[in-house]
């Protein structure tokens, strides 16, 4: 069983890791749409990817307890 701050340090990572995954796809879209969509469209995506990565992490780490 983890430490209650390994716990929180893991909880931190994929928090970064999914805030990184989200600002990637914000990015990529924005390059390469190159402004045509309205402002919204590229920050929600980067939000759902964000927060599916962030799941599906959590989820990956269920298998290891």
């Amino acid at each position: 069983m983890a430490s209650d701050k390994m716990r929180a340090l893991i909880g931190f990572a994929k928090l970064a890791v999914a805030a990184v995954a989200g600002y990637a796809i914000y990015y990529v879209w924005v390059e390469a749409r190159g402004g045509l969509d309205e402002w919204y469209i590229p920050y929600a995506a980067g939000t759902v990817v964000a927060v599916m990565v962030f799941v599906l992490l959590s989820k990956l780490n269920k298998g290891n307890d």
